[in-house]
């Protein structure tokens, strides 16, 4: 009797994503076309659209003129049902503000600020969160930009003092009983570039970033998903040994040199994950570099090995997109039923 109450309750929650999913893609819709899109029942549909409406989830559109009977009603989804919050450190002006955002879950912005902190620590960010809570209280989740790398829950990799060692996921959850997320700098870029692309669910990339003050890192999309390893640590480009000092400034010596560099790194990261493409982003990095790196490459690979490779415009926006699909995507429950070939 339990996997039958279990089944049931499963079905259920897919039918509510199948027709959340038809009115996001079609942003207005009736129950006929609902149901044909879904291939759910009418009778199914118009359950799930009622339920959702009573939650304030779907809203009543008004009605279309029908072709035989009584006018259609259409329905709408109301993205702003649940918000997500995002945050990350950044500098400027010579010191460290917070930019905090809250979207819709289609990914509209509702607010975006830029507050001033004098360090990056708890407290900070449990100020901002509290503030955004009364202005927005449907916020659901929150995401936190953090460079580093959480283990066993704590942020054992961390540019601020006051976080390192700290169970930053925990304390945030149990204070807000939000759904938290924490993803760092290159990986949160890496999602939000392949997102912008709109890179195939089958496609992989290695974004290659390259800091004015620090060695390079990478984030690792593999078939259309991020690859943190096992310890969360994948990614650490610079510890692969080229030979090339990424803490002194000689390898941007000269556009040479700093060609070289990118291309033996480029090249050692396709010849392990073989992506379709590898995108640059460092500010020192002009288009104008990408033919020599792209043949110092055709060199040191087979040619189909040779990734496409690409040259970011803008961190920070790739940064900003990737948190938003991040933090949205813990709103999503992923649910779907799959044809089994046994």
């Amino acid at each position: 009797m339990n996997n039958i109450v279990g089944n049931a309750l499963v079905i259920k929650e897919v039918n509510i994503n199948l027709v959340r999913r038809v009115l996001r893609e079609r942003k207005q819709a009736t129950k006929r076309q609902i149901a044909e899109d879904t291939g759910l029942s009418i009778v199914t549909a118009g359950s799930v659209l009622e339920m959702l409406v009573r939650q304030n989830e779907v809203l009543e559109a008004g009605q279309i003129a029908s072709s035989g009977g009584r006018p259609a009603q259409q329905y709408i989804y109301n993205d702003e049902h649940a918000l997500a919050l995002i945050m990350f450190p950044f500098e400027e002006q010579g010191g460290i503000s917070i930019l905090n955002t809250v979207v819709t879950l289609s990914g509209r912005c509702l607010h975006e600020a830029s507050t001033p902190v004098p360090k990056v620590d708890l407290a900070c960010f449990e100020h901002i969160i509290d503030e955004a809570l009364k202005q927005f209280p449907a916020i659901e989740a929150i995401g936190f930009g953090l460079p580093g790398a959480e283990a066993d829950g704590r942020l054992v990799v961390s540019d601020y003092d006051a976080l390192r060692g700290v169970a930053v996921t925990e304390h945030f959850r149990q204070r807000y009983m939000k759904r938290i997320i924490i993803e760092n700098d290159v990986n949160a870029a890496a999602i939000g570039h392949c997102s912008r692309a709109e890179a195939g669910r089958e496609a992989s990339a290695v974004y290659l970033y390259f800091p004015d003050r620090f060695p390079p890192g990478a984030g690792i999309i593999i078939n259309g998903k991020l690859h943190k390893g096992r310890s969360g640590f994948a990614g650490e480009v610079a510890n692969i040994p080229l030979g090339i000092s990424w803490r002194s400034s000689e390898w941007q010596s000269s556009p040479a040199r700093l060609t070289e560099a990118v291309a033996r790194l480029t090249a050692a990261v396709s010849s392990v994950l073989n992506p379709d493409a590898v995108v640059l982003y460092g500010s020192f990095l002009q288009e104008e570099y990408l033919s020599g790196i792209s043949e110092q490459c055709a060199e040191l690979l087979l040619p189909d090995m040779v990734p496409d490779i690409l040259l970011s415009r803008s961190f920070a926006a790739d940064y900003l997109n990737g948190m938003i699909v991040s933090t949205l995507a813990t709103l999503e429950t992923g649910l779907q039923l799959t044809k089994s070939d046994g």
